[in-house]
């Protein structure tokens, strides 16, 4: 297809990197939530929900880190049969990027780096950063780790290491 089809078609979105999340999930998976940003000129399928408000890359990288984090899926597991809805999704208690604090650049740049090279440890300290700032205390922090038996109970206990050391 020609750029000019494309955008006649769909718009300018394509042609700008866009968060998506997978819609088809189950409570059962590893994880139940999976976005990642869509490089720019590429198109996605019905079964991806793609943000349409144009947004820095940095707050997409935010939004990513947050939806991909452990706290998050426990939160859509609770909601979730196969489908993760637009519906579920809006009414995620998400924080803003002031309600973040200083760790709202931490979790922008470890969901950069992870789309490029995964890294325990980097997503270990995203998901302790996102625990931290939903206000968990350690033992909610472990419960919610608990929910996910499909995660190495060492790559589990990596993360309560770092959320405890702050």
């Amino acid at each position: 297809m020609r750029a000019a089809d494309a955008s006649v078609r769909l718009g300018t979105r394509w042609q700008r990197s866009r968060l998506a999340y997978r819609d088809v999930a189950s409570a059962t998976n590893r994880v139940t939530l999976i976005a990642a940003l869509l490089p720019p000129r590429s198109a996605s399928t019905h079964t991806l929900f793609c943000l349409k408000t144009p947004l820095p890359v940095r707050h997409q990288h935010l939004l990513c880190a947050l939806l991909n984090s452990l706290l998050v899926n426990f939160l859509v597991r609770q909601r979730v049969s196969t489908h993760v809805t637009t519906a579920i999704v809006e009414r995620l208690p998400i924080p803003r990027e002031d309600q973040l604090g200083p760790d709202a650049d931490t979790l922008a740049s470890a969901a950069a780096a992870l789309a490029s090279t995964w890294s325990h440890g980097t997503f270990a300290h995203l998901n302790a950063c996102v625990a931290r700032a939903y206000g968990l205390s350690r033992d909610e922090f472990a419960h919610v780790l608990s929910t996910f038996p499909l995660i190495d109970q060492a790559e589990r206990a990596q993360m309560l290491e770092v959320f405890e050391d702050g």
